[in-house]
């Protein structure tokens, strides 16, 4: 019988945490789909990608390897060749729980990731880079995008069209929970206003934002409310501009508000 531990694998036009299976040498990709390219043979979760620009891939995970949960990155050439470090790259191995990485590519070959990160002992938010060559760009172990008080968690990333990005994530700063968003420059530069711009902080809960280009720098995010109530959740969305103004109406437009509950948009 085959160990039940994690792992995190890939074969052309699939990624998915497998099961321990021979490890394939070739230079080419497998025809057996029982036998995967290994990225990382430990204990890896969560495995998020994005295209590395040359008919590739660059894989970010989170990874329990060293008694902590660390974040890590893998790329794949499009012939099914590993690119970087055996295991890959660490991008954050702070104190604390780093987790739920989200992956874009940055438009040169490399991408740039985040996470929810537990190092001061409340759950927030950060971003790295890291080049085609492997090469972390942006200072260790990544740079803040929020530290206000409470837990932000459930990030989701989407290219600024400049090198960078804009990240979004849901908020209890407030008490309750709330959808914020922030862009970093292809320099690691944070670009809004410290600790995010609200996208909607409305009565009620929001959660689980997903986001995507706009085409002109900023985002659109989308999210499910609970302004109706907790057993009444609707989807709601938002514009944010590339400068870091809110396009829509305040605490975002009403995609749908049908009878009875509406849940993870995307």
């Amino acid at each position: 019988m085959h160990s039940a531990r994690a792992f995190v694998f890939v074969c052309a036009g699939l990624l998915g945490v497998g099961l321990l299976l021979p490890r394939f040498a070739a230079a080419d990709w497998p025809t057996d789909p029982r036998v995967n390219v290994a990225l990382c043979t430990g204990n890896q979760y969560y495995p998020s990608i994005a295209s590395d620009d040359a008919g590739g891939a660059i894989v970010a995970w989170q990874d329990s390897s060293s008694g902590n949960n660390d974040i890590y990155a893998q790329r794949i050439a499009a012939g099914g060749i590993v690119r970087w470090t055996a295991d890959g790259v660490a991008l954050c191995t702070a104190t604390g729980i780093q987790a739920y990485p989200s992956i874009v590519a940055d438009g040169a070959g490399g991408a740039i990731v985040t996470w929810e990160d537990y190092r001061s002992g409340s759950y927030d938010i950060y971003a790295q880079r890291i080049s085609a060559d492997g090469t972390v760009r942006w200072t260790a172990d990544g740079v803040a995008l929020c530290t206000a008080t409470g837990d932000q968690s459930r990030p989701t990333i989407v290219s600024d069209g400049a090198g960078g990005a804009i990240v979004t994530w849901q908020d209890e700063r407030s008490g309750s929970t709330d959808i914020y968003a922030q862009r970093i420059s292809a320099g690691g530069t944070v670009q809004w206003t410290a600790n995010g711009v609200a996208l909607c902080t409305t009565t009620g809960g929001q959660y689980e934002p997903k986001i995507v280009s706009d085409g002109a720098g900023g985002a659109l995010v989308t999210w499910y409310d609970e302004r109706s109530g907790w057993n009444n959740p609707h989807i709601y969305a938002q514009r944010i501009s590339a400068d870091g103004t809110v396009q829509w109406t305040a605490d975002g437009v009403a995609l749908c508000t049908a009878t009875h509950a509406q849940y993870y948009p995307t």
